[in-house]
């Protein structure tokens, strides 16, 4: 099995950020770095049912699959990611306080190395 902690830990050394988890398109938890007590297996059990729930409205409206879901609450913010053409999700946790976008840019630079990685 492939060693997800090292792209996993990019994004959990960004400030702010609290988990980065990777979890197959069914909500099992692959892999995961985590800076917080949030319980890893129901974040992406719950992750993966949001992004088939958005991509069910973008079939829909006819706009096409999913490519990111953030959702931002009162106490921070969730990215959700499915890894193009594999079987998987990135779920990224911060708090508010965070800077978004450079947790954005950060995860579309590793999206391609887990892309390379997933079989």
């Amino acid at each position: 099995m492939a060693d997800f902690q090292p792209i996993l830990n990019e994004i959990l050394e960004i400030e702010g950020v609290q988990v980065s988890l990777l979890a197959s398109d069914d909500g099992l938890v692959i892999d995961k770095a985590t800076k917080d007590s949030i319980d890893p297996e129901a974040l992406g059990a719950v992750a993966s049912g949001g992004l088939r729930a958005t991509t069910m409205i973008g079939n829909e409206l006819a706009k096409g699959s999913t490519k990111e879901v953030i959702i931002i609450f009162e106490e921070g913010a969730v990215f959700i990611y499915p890894i193009e053409g594999k079987p998987a999700t990135l779920v990224v946790v911060a708090n508010p306080g965070a800077n978004f976008g450079k947790i954005r840019n950060a995860i579309k630079k590793v999206i391609y190395k887990l892309i390379r990685l997933i079989q």
